[in-house]
C-alpha cells in the first residue's frame, strides 16, 4: 500500500500547522482558557470554518467525505501546539457514530453534532467509569459513554451514551497537564438520560480505533515540537567552546528520539490508511501505532528535558508542558504495557 501523503494532504497539514502556530501558541495553552472565554469560542469557530469539524461528518450534514488520514494530519498539528479543546471527540468520534447509525442516531446526538459543525458547541467523550473528567469547562457538553474504553467483540452489548452539560469554570481545576482542566464527575450515571446507539460491532470498534488514533496523532505532534525545542537548544547552547549538540552524549539521545518519533508517525499514518480501507490488519496496525506513539512521545519529551539540564526541570520552561501532555495522553490510551499486551495478543492470533 502506498500511504505517502498526496499534494492535497500535504497542503492540509501545512495549513493546520500554520493555523495552530498563529492562533494557539504555547503561551495561550498555558492559560487553559475555558470555553466561555470569547477567545476560546473564536478559535473553535475558526476551526469549524476551516472545515476541520466536518472532515468525517455525514454528507447529509454537509460533511466533507474525507478520511482518517486527513483527520490525523489536523490532530498532529493540534498536538504540536498543545491544543486544549476536545477536537478528537467532537470531530472524529461523534461524527463516526452518527454516520454509522444514520437515521437511527438519537436526535440529541445529531443536534449536538450540528452544533459542533457550526462551531457553536464542543463535546468531550468520557467513559462512564471515569471519575475525573478532562476538558472540564473547556467544552460545552460532556458525552458519557458506557464502554468507551472497552474492546467490543459482542454485538449484543449495545453502545449507550448520555449528554450532560460541562461543568462551570468555577468547578474546574488544572490537572497533571496544566494546560487542561479537570473536575470530578459532575453527575451520577443513574441520573442521566441514556440513549442506545445501534451500531454493528465493526462500526463501533472502527470509531473507537479512529478516536484512539487521533490521540496517537496528538502524541506524535507533541513529540515533534519537543524534539525541535531540544535540537534548537543543543545547537545554541555552548559548553567548552562547542555546541552541546556536538557531544555524543547529547546527539545520540536526540538521534534516538528522532527515530522514535519517525517510527511513531509512520505507524500512525499506516494505521489511518488501514482503518480507512478496512484492511484485515487494521486492528494490529492501530495497536502498533498506539504503542509506538506512547513510547516515542515519552522517550522524546524526557530526553528534551535532560538536554536542557537544570533549566528543563523548571515550570517556567516549556519542556515540562510537552512531557505532561505526553503522560496525560498515554494514560488516556491505557499506558504502554496495556497496549503492548494487545499488540502481542493480536500478533499471536
Amino acid at each position: 500500500m502506498d500511504f505517502a501523503l498526496n499534494n492535497e494532504q500535504q497542503m492540509l497539514h501545512e495549513s493546520a500547522r500554520r493555523f495552530f502556530a498563529d492562533h494557539h501558541p504555547l503561551s495561550r495553552a498555558r492559560k487553559a482558557l475555558p470555553f466561555s472565554d470569547p477567545a476560546s469560542q473564536k478559535l473553535w469557530k475558526d476551526m469549524a470554518e476551516m472545515g476541520w469539524m466536518a472532515l468525517l461528518a455525514p454528507e447529509a450534514m454537509d460533511g466533507l467525505g474525507l478520511g482518517l488520514t486527513e483527520a490525523y494530519l489536523v490532530a498532529e498539528a493540534a498536538g504540536n501546539q498543545l491544543l486544549n479543546q476536545p477536537w478528537a471527540s467532537s470531530a472524529v468520534l461523534l461524527p463516526l457514530w452518527v454516520k454509522a447509525a444514520q437515521e437511527n442516531a438519537p436526535e440529541g446526538l445529531k443536534t449536538l453534532l450540528q452544533g459542533i459543525l457550526n462551531g457553536e458547541r464542543a463535546a468531550h467523550c468520557v467513559d462512564e467509569q471515569e471519575r475525573l473528567w478532562d476538558f472540564a469547562a473547556q467544552c460545552t457538553d460532556t458525552v458519557v459513554v458506557r464502554g468507551l474504553n472497552v474492546e467490543v467483540n459482542d454485538a449484543s452489548q449495545p453502545l449507550q451514551i448520555a449528554i450532560a452539560p460541562s461543568v462551570s469554570a468555577a468547578h474546574a481545576t488544572p490537572g497533571l497537564d496544566p494546560t487542561l482542566t479537570q473536575s470530578p464527575a459532575a453527575v451520577e450515571p443513574a441520573s442521566l438520560q441514556w440513549h442506545t446507539l445501534e451500531l454493528s460491532t465493526a462500526d463501533r470498534e472502527h470509531a473507537r480505533s479512529a478516536y484512539r488514533l487521533m490521540l496517537c496523532a496528538e502524541l506524535v505532534g507533541v513529540a515533534q515540537s519537543a524534539l525541535a525545542l531540544g535540537a534548537a537548544y543543543a545547537i545554541e547552547r555552548a559548553q567548552f567552546g562547542k555546541p552541546i549538540g556536538s557531544y555524543q552524549a547529547i546527539k545520540h539521545q536526540l538521534a534516538n528520539a528522532w527515530m522514535a518519533v519517525d517510527n511513531a508517525r509512520l505507524a500512525a499514518l499506516y494505521a489511518s490508511a488501514a482503518l480507512d480501507g478496512r484492511l484485515p490488519d487494521a486492528a494490529f496496525a492501530s495497536a502498533a501505532a498506539e504503542f509506538t506513539a506512547i513510547e516515542g512521545a515519552l522517550q522524546t519529551t524526557r530526553t528534551v528535558i535532560q538536554v536542557h539540564g537544570g533549566m528543563g526541570f523548571t515550570w517556567e520552561h516549556d519542556a515540562h508542558l510537552y512531557l505532561k501532555r505526553a503522560q496525560h495522553l498515554s494514560a488516556r490510551l491505557g499506558g504502554a504495557s496495556r497496549v503492548l499486551s494487545r499488540v502481542e495478543a493480536l500478533a499471536l492470533a
